[in-house]
């Protein structure tokens, strides 16, 4: 088998979840629009029993900061914010190369970036590891109920927020321009019963898990195809008798 046929099939698999995960993506935004901004199965009007509140009656604000020159010698799954641009996956690193404090995540956080918030960065992250940590470029928002984690990450996700984000920033330039994190516990959103947010958890925590899965298989896949390679331009592989 050709290198180029074995490197089309590994591209092939990437490219099949990147389009799942983007349809999931879409299902998630469009059942959290469908029930807490049109109201659809309420009888498009939000019932009597649920309240008008914030953000910040949901979700809490987290800073607990990780010093790297304090634990050098720990490896730190390192979510920041060109790992987001480059590959949507976190940097596994020894934390004597990092050179700034971190945010602490855990498997309850969301997050989504303060710099330029025209440019939208939102992480689910899947905290492989003991020692996920973020760039404090990033808000970090745990759900007061962690049951309730993917309802507080569907609002940060949906368009009205990356907008109120937007009507909030310091800094006079597109470069350095930042959300005011405080501001955004006062964001305004609907507080349905318990027993609602459980319902909707119980259908997106799936999709949710399901996009972070086949994010972490494809970049086993493109370590695959790097190793590959490696050893097909080193000789040290031959793959031409080889078949799928």
């Amino acid at each position: 088998m050709e290198w180029q046929s074995l490197n089309s099939t590994l591209t092939t698999r990437k490219s099949y979840w990147y389009i799942l995960n983007k349809n999931l993506e879409e299902q998630a935004r469009l059942l959290y629009k469908a029930w807490f901004i049109d109201f659809e199965p309420f009888g498009k009007s939000m019932p009597d029993n649920w309240t008008k509140g914030t953000l910040g009656q949901i979700a809490e604000l987290k800073t607990n900061s990780f010093s790297p020159a304090k634990n050098p010698d720990v490896m730190l799954e390192h979510y920041s914010i060109p790992s987001y641009d480059e590959k949507h996956f976190p940097v596994f690193e020894i934390a004597s190369g990092v050179k700034s404090n971190k945010y602490i995540l855990t498997p309850s956080s969301v997050m989504i970036s303060k710099l330029n918030p025209d440019t939208k960065r939102i992480w689910r992250p899947s905290c492989l590891t003991g020692n996920a940590v973020c760039s404090t470029e990033f808000m970090v928002y745990e759900a007061i109920n962690p049951e309730h984690r993917d309802f507080v990450y569907s609002i940060i996700d949906d368009l009205m927020f990356s907008v109120f984000l937007c009507a909030h920033t310091t800094g006079s330039t597109n470069s350095r321009q930042r959300a005011t994190p405080s501001v955004t516990l006062t964001y305004t959103v609907p507080i349905p019963p318990d027993d609602v947010i459980d319902e909707f958890c119980s259908i997106v925590s799936p999709m949710y898990d399901l996009i972070g899965s086949n994010t972490y298989e494809n970049q086993k896949l493109a370590k695959t195809r790097d190793s590959l390679l490696s050893k097909l331009m080193s000789g040290e592989l031959d793959v031409a008798g080889i078949t799928v």
